[in-house]
């Protein structure tokens, strides 16, 4: 299979989770193309199936779960490999985690393991990835990455326990960790949920510092659209477990499509003058055990066209260069 000019390319995938009580499609068709260097922003409620994409990508799904179609197409010299061929326990992806593609968890204090120091942890990354590396070399690293995402007294630090650091720091232990490989493509997985603003600023502004070093792709997870304005080059709107909507941040925010989309921006508090009524979007996600028939947004949709939008699932059209949207209310005849 030929490269086709991006780092990473996702083409209709689909994971579901097996249970007593069902079938839970918790990805049903996600389509986005990362581009080497570039920062893709994916945002949606809680639910909608962003953290499953990513686990679907590097094949660490959660018992019960399983990708049952699609491609996640990974470039390498010149050629592009199918991650969902490989074995999930098998060599090849074994050398692709962490190596190609590293992650940056949600909460770095479940995901480190409370019995080793962080930098056993990073330093047995290292050495799992470069053989020909010595403990000390690797140590020498593990330092000195520290070191670069701001650790504080690294030399020493290296031999904490994880509970015995902040939040803050902690966070900074996992990036240095996923970093620590050199990385083609990073996935950060709401990296500033489990601390407060004033962390959140400062890991973002890490994030956006080192990406712009190591020239790295990033594909950020996160349901707060003021970092994916800060950060993104290109957005994926989710709902349900679809790609309602793609492109550039600046299509996404200065152009939305999608009612969806367009609910989200309204929803966000401003900072103007006077009072400004937050518009929400009504009504509650669906059970993605019980399906909708047709557009999974049409019972919380304003622009609903009966017999049209509760009976068939609308295409993806692009709209404009880079900008899709899956609505009936682009017909197809609106292709560019």
């Amino acid at each position: 299979m030929t490269d086709n000019g991006n780092v990473l390319t996702v083409r209709n995938l689909k994971t579901h989770f097996f249970s007593r009580e069902g079938t839970l499609k918790a990805i049903d068709g996600v389509d986005f193309e990362l581009k080497p260097g570039e920062v893709l922003g994916i945002a949606g409620e809680s639910g909608c199936g962003k953290s499953v994409t990513a686990q679907s990508i590097l094949r660490i799904l959660p018992k019960h779960g399983r990708t049952v179609d699609g491609e996640v197409l990974l470039s390498r010299n010149g050629a592009a490999v199918d991650l969902l061929t490989l074995d999930e326990e098998g060599p090849e992806i074994r050398r692709i985690r962490g190596k190609e593609i590293a992650m940056i968890f949600q909460e770095p204090m479940t995901s480190f393991s409370p019995v080793h120091t962080i930098g056993n942890q990073i330093i047995e990354s290292i050495r799992l990835h470069n053989r020909g590396l010595s403990k000390r070399e690797a140590r020498a690293r593990a330092i000195d990455m520290l070191h670069r995402v701001g650790m504080p007294n690294p030399a020493s630090t290296i031999d904490e326990y994880p509970f015995n650091l902040s939040g803050g720091m902690r966070q900074r232990a996992m990036i240095a960790m996923a970093l620590s490989c050199g990385p083609r493509v990073l996935i950060a997985d709401e990296p500033t949920t489990a601390v407060d603003v004033t962390i959140q600023a400062q890991v973002l502004e890490l994030l956006k510092e080192l990406q712009g070093q190591l020239g790295m792709a990033v594909i950020m997870i996160t349901h707060d659209l003021g970092v994916i304005a800060e950060l993104a080059d290109r957005v994926l709107i989710m709902y349900l477990g679809k790609g309602v909507e793609f492109g550039t941040v600046e299509q996404i925010f200065h152009n939305p499509l999608h009612p969806y989309t367009r609910g989200l921006l309204a929803s966000i508090p401003k900072l103007t003058r006077g009072r400004e009524v937050i518009e929400p979007i009504q009504g509650t996600v669906p059970s993605p055990y019980d399906p909708l028939t047709g557009c999974p947004f049409n019972p919380r949709c304003a622009h609903r066209m009966a017999g049209v939008c509760d009976l068939e699932m609308p295409e993806v059209v692009e709209v404009e260069e880079g900008h899709r949207v899956a609505c009936h209310l682009y017909p197809k005849d609106a292709q560019t």
